[in-house]
């Protein structure tokens, strides 16, 4: 029943935001009566948590599995995968999407500070494992083109992320295919200045 109130929850809330995702409209989603709901969860708020929690972890557990699975390849592999992640992950679930948009442009006051420390755990997880890879695979690069690497790709993954709301069938396609093409670019300037022998 848990899961179904989360699943609910989230649906109502990227259909009608926090204050619209009433408890009612929640309750009836999942085929209940209201008050069964607080057998569950003592409040709205603790509801709404466990929803975005959920939704995060996914995307959080998404994202290392991309990086476990690619670890051993070379960096433009991994971070051409990962930009495909975000894509398949967000793509597959519009609902969860939508939410995590309304969530990420409009915090809620009590969940503000939830997220913030999620956005700030998932950043220095992906920051560290894009940090690894481009040593793999650069051995001699400098800490200062790794850190303008990262912010680089965390530019290009946003604009993926974001253009999923925003371009539809090949015009979405475009922009993924362009991101990539941005990424090898960053890329061969690299192998131009860190390859062995050069």
């Amino acid at each position: 029943m848990k899961q179904k109130l989360i699943e609910a929850a989230l649906v109502q809330y990227s259909l009608h935001g926090y204050d619209g995702a009433t408890m009612r409209k929640i309750a009836n989603e999942v085929g209940i009566k209201p008050a069964s709901i607080y057998f569950f969860y003592k409040n709205k708020n603790e509801l709404f948590i466990a929803a975005f929690q959920q939704l995060l972890e996914s995307h959080f557990t998404k994202m290392k599995d991309i990086i476990n699975d690619n670890r051993d390849k070379h960096v433009s592999e991994i971070f051409t995968a990962l930009l495909h992640g975000i894509v398949d992950h967000h793509k597959g679930d519009k609902e969860g999407t939508n939410a995590y948009i309304s969530l990420v442009t409009s915090p809620i006051p009590e969940i503000h500070t939830f997220l913030t420390k999620h956005m700030l755990h998932f950043n220095t997880w992906l920051s560290q494992s894009l940090e690894q890879a481009l040593k793999a695979s650069y051995p001699s690069i400098s800490e200062s083109d790794i850190d303008r690497t990262v912010k680089k790709y965390v530019l290009i993954g946003n604009g993926v992320f974001w253009g999923i709301n925003l371009y539809e069938g090949e015009n979405f396609n475009e922009q993924v295919e362009l991101g990539i093409e941005l990424l090898k670019s960053i890329l061969v300037q690299l192998d131009e200045q860190y390859s062995e022998g050069s």
